[in-house]
């Protein structure tokens, strides 16, 4: 079974420390950002709640199947992985990604994305961002362990066609009519 991220939604006050541990584990450019935080506001009922997404790891990923130079692996475990040195930065993965997940370095001109932070992982560590999140709204684990503790929550999202490995704790407040939910992106980089 594949690794994927769970977020609990609920519970997430929009501070943005897992954004910025990303930013500073990567040590990436200004702009650059490989988790957002998103603001989602609603007026009937009134409720302001955040959403904090990354790469989801799809199980079909669009970056992979799109990349002309073939600069993405997915690896036995789930993650999908981007070979830096080969990225073209021709922005074919940041078009092809329903989520937006890759994100191109003007500076740089090439295109970065989460690899769920394979090296942290590989030494027994958490991805930076689920270890910094102050409120335990983050984890990463094997999706059918995260399928078993978030019965009731998000799982899939069958529309985008990718099968990501995300699980979303939402919040009860928030009504199912997309049409009254606006979400605004609430990290700069």
């Amino acid at each position: 079974m594949a690794l994927g991220f769970w977020m609990n939604n609920k519970n997430c006050y929009g501070c943005k420390t897992c954004s910025i541990a990303c930013k500073s584990e990567k040590r990436l450019n200004k702009g650059v950002l490989l988790r957002h935080v998103a603001e989602i506001k609603q007026d009937a009922p009134l409720a302001v709640s955040f959403l904090s997404m990354s790469c989801n790891h799809c199980e079909s990923p669009a970056c992979l199947e799109n990349c002309p130079v073939q600069a993405y692996t997915k690896l036995d475990n789930g993650i999908v992985q981007q070979n830096h040195d080969l990225c073209i930065g021709c922005k074919t993965c940041v078009e092809a990604c329903p989520y937006g997940a890759p994100c191109y370095d003007e500076e740089e001109s090439k295109t970065y994305k989460c690899d769920m932070c394979a090296d942290r992982q590989e030494r027994g560590e958490l991805p930076a961002c689920v270890k910094a999140c102050p409120g335990m709204n983050l984890a990463a684990a094997e999706m059918d362990a995260l399928q078993g503790a978030h019965q009731a929550d998000i799982v899939s999202d069958e529309a985008s066609g990718t099968a990501p490995n995300f699980v979303i704790t939402v919040d009860p407040l928030l009504s199912k009519e997309p049409d009254d939910v606006v979400v605004s992106q609430a990290v700069e980089g």
